[in-house]
């Protein structure tokens, strides 16, 4: 896996790019995804993957996120969700899965 495109992404008291109007830190993003609130951590995941850069996903949330939250976001993906669907399609044909 490749490395996030900032140190700073890794930087539990840093505000990530991707935040920059909400201003929340990288910690807590992270204690956001792993907590309870299902509507905070989905437009946390709705956030990053319609606003970061696809490296930089993967700091914060996995395959197991995505496809969980999914079906509450997809339609708010904007033009980014080609990109994911075209992703989630090849990750499942890689697996010998059938699309999602």
């Amino acid at each position: 896996m490749l490395p996030p495109t900032t140190d700073t992404l890794l930087d539990d008291g840093a505000v990530p790019y991707f935040v920059w109007d909400t201003r929340e830190t990288v910690g807590e993003i992270r204690r956001v995804l792993a907590g309870n609130d299902q509507r905070h951590r989905d437009e946390l995941i709705l956030r990053l993957l319609r606003e970061a850069n696809t490296r930089d996903v993967w700091v914060f949330i996995s395959w197991k996120d995505i496809d969980e939250a999914w079906p509450r976001i997809a339609h708010r993906l904007g033009r980014a969700r080609g990109l994911w669907d075209l992703m989630r399609r090849r990750r499942a044909h890689n697996l010998g899965e059938p699309p999602p």
